[in-house]
């Protein structure tokens, strides 16, 4: 009796668990066919206006033949109605095919080709830079390379296995700034104090960001990408902590701009005139660096404001008033950006300027040579 009892366990148990596998499979199994091929367009057959559906709107609909240059059907001409982009004869595009169950078949415009006119931009970069700045351009783009190298290759890899998205993106940022720092300006004194003056700033900016987001409580759900993201992984990601990251990683670029300016500034002042001590050295390095916050902060706001123009005039068209339209998280996320953004800045020109003037206050320079020679002298002022 028991036996009888167990085996019908066993047989049920195993139909349970084996059931939801034999559906994915059976999905994945009688699931259409769809994939994305490149190809040309060869004609504009015709072109008509069609409402868009549930607005007042036109839209232009053009019938558009084009030729495959890839997968099995490469070489054929096939037919289909496109609306979201004007196209002409000669353009390079990619459509995607789908194959349905019952066996039809279905073209559809996918995306245009863009990758030959950023490659011309990137060449042009590369040129103008090098031709102007020579060997300094070449390091700078070496350094660019190794830090969007450490983004893709570190810091994706480690928010993808689940690691703290704050820690990581402070640990990555110390990577990134050393790259930048020593890659581009060699390891010298500047550099080291410009690094130690902005890594300082990455810190407390993640400490700041961390605390008013939790005070904010905000999600990190504000746009589609966070939310495919989330489905993607399977809900596994901390998207707070993944803004966290991309405000700390979006401020690098300004703070090592900054920070090696002043670092800059307070040798050559100290250059120019060796008596100056501490005090001396700070007070006038810190009236350049208050003048380049203004401008850097101004092109930090602007830069996201250009990023998120599409959101702003989204909500200009709403009916909420402009301080209920501040607290929607999507806005006040991009809000957070500038200013925590924006205090990074603000911190790094003075923790840099303080750390070169102390390093440089005793520091003596060979007028004839240029080059500080390896005697410090110690002079007490009064």
């Amino acid at each position: 009796m028991w036996r009888n009892f167990f085996f019908k366990w066993i047989l049920l148990s195993v139909v349970l668990v084996s059931l939801p596998v034999s559906v994915s499979l059976a999905q994945e199994l009688h699931s259409d066919f769809k994939e994305t091929l490149s190809a040309e367009v060869l004609e504009i057959v015709g072109e008509h206006e069609r409402e868009i559906t549930g607005t007042s709107a036109m839209v232009i609909v053009q019938e558009v033949r084009v030729v495959l240059r890839e997968g099995e059907r490469a070489g054929e001409v096939v037919r289909f109605e496109n609306e979201l982009v004007p196209l002409k004869p000669g353009d390079n595009i990619f459509v995607n095919r789908l194959v349905t169950l019952s066996g039809e078949e279905h073209f559809s415009y996918a995306d245009f080709e863009r990758r030959p006119t950023l490659i011309i931009l990137l060449i042009i970069f590369i040129f103008l830079l090098l031709i102007l700045s020579r060997w300094q351009g070449l390091r700078a783009l070496l350094s660019l390379g190794g830090s969007v190298a450490a983004i893709f290759f570190m810091l994706v890899p480690a928010l993808l296995a689940g690691w703290d998205p704050v820690l990581a993106s402070v640990s990555i940022a110390g990577a990134i700034l050393a790259l930048v720092f020593f890659g581009t300006h060699g390891i010298t004194a500047r550099s080291t104090i410009a690094f130690c003056g902005t890594f300082g700033a990455v810190i407390v900016t993640g400490l700041i960001a961390y605390i008013s987001s939790s005070a904010m409580r905000l999600t990190g759900f504000s746009s589609d990408a966070s939310v495919y993201l989330n489905f993607a992984t399977n809900g596994t990601l901390d998207l707070s902590g993944l803004l966290l990251g991309s405000i700390i990683i979006g401020i690098l670029g300004m703070l090592d701009d900054v920070s090696i300016t002043q670092a800059s500034v307070v040798e050559e002042l100290k250059r120019a005139n060796q008596t100056l001590r501490f005090i001396g050295l700070y007070q006038r390095a810190i009236k350049v660096g208050r003048d380049h916050i203004g401008s850097l902060v101004n092109t930090l706001a602007l830069a996201y404001v250009g990023v998120s123009l599409p959101l702003i005039l989204l909500y200009a068209k709403t009916e909420s008033s402009l301080w209920q339209t501040l607290n929607q998280e999507v806005v006040a996320a991009e809000l957070l950006r500038i200013i925590v953004g924006s205090i990074g800045l603000i911190l790094a020109v003075p923790a840099t300027t303080a750390v070169a003037s102390w390093y440089f206050e005793y520091k003596k320079f060979d007028e004839t040579t240029d080059v500080s020679s390896s005697h410090c002298t110690h002079h007490h002022h009064h």
